[in-house]
């Protein structure tokens, strides 16, 4: 087992990173509005800790984020920019929410695929940016190499550390990869940006394809009507089932939306969401106040009344 001073030391190591998988959202504030992050949804799982570290040269380096802070909070960047905000649970492998600016005037459209994989939640030491698995199996092996982390270790391999980190495209069974940000709510760049695994959990592909997509068109199309600003938060609710018997992937219950829009000032106009059980029957429960969303919330995460998605919407 990895000892009590090196986890010290791999702590250490991540509080120091000023990258995109960072102590909080500071980078990406502006997802939220009133650049606050949601509040009170203590639930994350910690993160799997490596069972078997005997004989391993150098775990405290060659593991360090194993033993990572969960949840953690990424800054969700492709190239040099900042597009939205993840806090992904590191036990359970999904993310929690994705919270952006919806792209209100643009055209909506699905650009690219989700191939992306976020290369410092393997190590903070890694590059900010998202990378598909052949650049961020690359990166590994360059750092395995720096830091004398042979692969001949199985758990030092780039496949199993990249896998270890967060769900890879195999681990979704028969689920659909169901985007908490959705592609359809930007434009170019920005919808690209989507298409990484941290934003994706399992999700029912009848609820994926139907109710939720309907009610995905409704919010861009309907419900942005009349605002300069459309705050979106997606999340799920992390639930009994996991994906396989070694429970490396969690089957979210219920996905939950929360949109809060604008006028020209950034001034409250009005706020609402959704909540739909993650089932081939689903029926979407749409509400007209963020309010009554975050009650049926609490009750379903196990939260207290300092569960808040909006700061005064």
């Amino acid at each position: 087992m990895v000892t009590l001073s090196l986890l010290s030391l791999c702590l250490l190591s991540l509080l120091g990173v000023r990258g995109e998988v960072a102590p909080n959202f500071d980078n990406c504030e502006d997802s939220f509005f009133r650049n606050t992050p949601v509040s009170g949804l203590k639930i994350a799982l910690p993160t799997p800790i490596e069972p078997n570290t005997q004989g391993l040269v150098n775990p405290a380096k060659c593991l360090s984020a194993y033993n990572a802070a969960s949840p953690a909070y990424i800054c969700q960047r492709n190239g040099n920019n900042y597009y939205f905000a993840t806090l992904y649970d590191h036990g359970r492998r999904i993310p929690l929410y994705s919270a952006y600016q919806m792209d209100i005037e643009g055209v909506p459209g699905r650009e690219g695929s989700i191939v992306y994989y976020e290369p410092q939640l393997v190590h903070p030491d890694l590059p900010p940016e998202q990378m598909d698995k052949i650049e961020s199996s690359r990166e590994i092996g360059k750092y395995n190499q720096n830091n004398e982390c042979l692969e001949r270790s199985p758990q030092y391999q780039r496949k199993y550390k990249l896998g270890w980190s967060q769900a890879l495209n195999e681990n979704f069974g028969s689920y659909d990869r169901g985007h908490l940000n959705p592609a359809g709510h930007h434009k170019e760049d920005a919808s690209k940006a989507t298409m990484t695994h941290t934003n994706v959990a399992p999700q029912d592909r009848k609820m994926n394809k139907g109710p939720w997509n309907r009610y995905e068109t409704r919010l861009k199309d309907v419900l942005s009507a009349g605002c300069s600003k459309m705050y979106v938060v997606t999340g799920v609710v992390p639930g009994d089932t996991w994906v396989d018997q070694n429970k490396r992937v969690n089957v979210p219950s219920h996905y939950w939306n929360a949109y809060c829009c604008t006028d020209n000032n950034d001034n409250p106009l009005r706020s609402g969401g959704a909540l739909g059980p993650n089932t081939n029957l689903s029926v979407v429960t749409e509400y007209n106040s963020v309010t009554d969303l975050e009650t049926e919330l609490r009750r379903l995460l196990n939260v207290d009344n300092n569960f808040n998605i909006f700061n005064g919407c």
